[in-house]
């Protein structure tokens, strides 16, 4: 099975720790699709790096897990999301810059990658938005999932899961339960659409919508929460481990909070190292600090 994650690729850069280390939405998910797949499978990432110092960290980081790799270097910034924590290990998304990744788009190799893919999962949000563009119009064979950063905009809360529900088999949606009728929008939304749409609630589990009855699945209990950032990228990877076989729900909603269980005992959303910040790092960096 040949697995492909679009997208976001970059730095996590922590202003509590003030140091930087691999990350971004579809490097999580593909460092841990690696741990949840079966090992016979291919699983690789596509997207768009700068001409840095970050983009040398991110790349020899996916060599080092073992993941297929489809890069274009471009002028520019590699992607660097700034994150700080509370004192419950909660992630506070500070700042993000697209760079690169914002300038590209899908070319010819590229859009072959995603028809040969047996599962390509890609992510919205309104800072890449034309880039998404390119890959949401982009054919692909097999099973197709979205990660919805963005729902919308502030004018159309719903603007991207109406425009791009029809083109991708299942999303997933990282949520609180106080969302209460945002949930249900969603869920009328995935009836009339026939798709599945998943929605992560943190401690509160997770839910699968589409069908006649919601699906439920509480989350895994852990000792410690060290750090909740890419938790919802490695419930994906674990959740699209099982369901892109099987298409059990309930089964994969276990196991998808099996994969979160794991992540947040941890920095980051799989093990890598802690790159400090170098000497002349700008002041702004650490003056983002909010918790």
């Amino acid at each position: 099975m040949r697995v492909t994650a679009i997208g976001d690729c970059g730095i996590d850069r922590y202003v509590d720790l003030r140091a930087d280390r691999p990350g971004g939405i579809s490097l999580n998910f593909a460092a841990n699709a690696k741990r949840w797949f079966d090992k016979a499978d291919s699983i690789a990432v596509l997207t768009a790096l700068g001409e840095d110092r970050e983009a040398g960290i991110v790349e020899a980081t996916i060599a080092g897990l073992g993941i297929g790799a489809f890069i274009a270097k471009r002028p520019g910034i590699t992607p660097v999301q700034y994150i700080d924590r509370d004192a419950r290990g909660e992630r506070i998304f500070v700042r993000y810059e697209a760079g690169a990744l914002a300038a590209h788009r899908l070319g010819g190799p590229e859009r072959e990658v995603l028809r040969h893919s047996d599962v390509m999962i890609a992510t919205v949000f309104t800072q890449i938005l034309d880039f998404f563009e390119t890959v949401a119009e982009a054919p692909s064979g097999g099973l197709r999932a979205l990660d919805y950063c963005n729902l919308g905009t502030a004018d159309e809360p719903l603007r991207y899961v109406q425009r791009y529900a029809t083109r991708f088999d299942l999303g997933f949606f990282g949520l609180s339960p106080a969302q209460a009728p945002l949930i249900d929008a969603l869920e009328t939304i995935a009836r009339e659409r026939n798709r599945l749409f998943i929605v992560t609630l943190g401690p509160e589990g997770s839910l699968a919508l589409g069908g006649r009855e919601r699906i439920r699945a509480p989350a895994v209990a852990v000792p410690k929460v060290v750090d909740t950032t890419g938790a919802g990228d490695s419930f994906a990877a674990g959740f699209l481990s099982l369901y892109a076989r099987s298409r059990d729900v309930a089964a994969s909603l276990a196991r998808g909070a099996e994969a979160a269980a794991r992540t947040i005992g941890e920095v980051g959303a799989f093990p890598a190292p802690l790159v400090p910040w170098p000497a002349d790092a700008p002041a702004e960096w650490a003056a983002l600090k909010r918790s």
